[in-house]
């Protein structure tokens, strides 16, 4: 590991204005959720769900889009605080190092891959006797920040494009920082309750991938160069999508799924 200071701040015309957007996305979606009834301390699964949370037996059955919008959302304020308050810190790092497009890239590609973690670990988890994992709702932005600092994960093996041009014993390091983060995140996820682990450690493998992809030929420039890269990790992510829709047993999904929605309906009835 480099001994390199942290590189400077950046200048005026780069400041991360891609992360601010970011930030911004999540925090808009959670008020326009508070607006409109959702728990701001603890919000409903059934809302949750109704937002676009990745409930497995949805996303399995036609709602593939929830891989998406559930990284997003956030179940309360104390879940929202936390995951900003990381991003904040990382997304910047990511941007300087890999450049705006490239870093949200790995954002949204991660936040994906990690989503379909979450999914393909629920369905690994389904027995005879219950299917309750893949009516548990997954949202948050967490699995999309530890593809980010699987990307930072990345720039140790590989020259970042910012700095592709400086030998690598003057490229800037990664701080042990980095790494206790990237342990206390898995790791709390394995001791607490409630937290999806399985979309962390997605999101973390998903973003070594992709910050190698970005890093690959760090110095070929232009816009081929850019989107032979955005091209390799959207088809990393048609990948892991299109094995998960394949091994899924749909027609029996389809059968769970009309089962819960009359449970819910009942609930609501009552």
């Amino acid at each position: 590991m480099n001994s390199v200071p942290p590189p400077p701040p950046l200048p005026r015309h780069r400041r991360p204005i891609a992360t601010g957007v970011l930030v911004a996305l999540s925090v808009g979606i959670w008020l326009l959720q508070v607006a409109n009834g959702v728990s701001p301390m603890n919000a409903s699964t059934l809302a949750l769900i109704k937002w676009g949370g990745n409930l497995p037996l949805y996303t399995l059955t036609g709602d593939t889009w929830r891989l998406l919008t559930a990284m997003f959302l956030h179940g309360s304020l104390v879940h929202l605080a936390l995951n900003m308050y990381v991003l904040a810190f990382t997304a910047p790092q990511v941007e300087y190092e890999f450049g705006t497009g490239r870093m949200l890239a790995i954002y949204i590609a991660g936040g994906l891959l990690a989503s379909c973690a979450s999914v393909f670990w629920s369905e690994m988890r389904v027995t005879r006797e219950s299917v309750a994992s893949l009516v548990t709702v997954s949202v948050g932005a967490s699995g999309a920040v530890m593809a980010l600092f699987g990307a930072l994960l990345a720039g140790q093996v590989l020259p970042t494009p910012r700095f592709a041009h400086l030998p690598r014993h003057l490229q800037p390091g990664i701080h042990t920082g980095l790494i206790q983060a990237i342990v206390i995140n898995v790791g709390m996820g394995f001791m607490m309750k409630g937290v999806d682990n399985s979309a962390h450690v997605g999101g973390l493998l998903g973003g070594v991938a992709l910050g190698v992809v970005m890093a690959t030929a760090a110095r070929a420039v232009g816009p081929r160069a850019t989107l032979l890269r955005y091209l390799a990790a959207a088809g990393l992510v048609a990948g892991c999508v299109g094995a998960l829709l394949h091994t899924a047993d749909t027609r029996q999904l389809v059968v769970l799924r009309a089962s819960f929605e009359a449970e819910l309906q009942a609930d609501h009835e009552n």
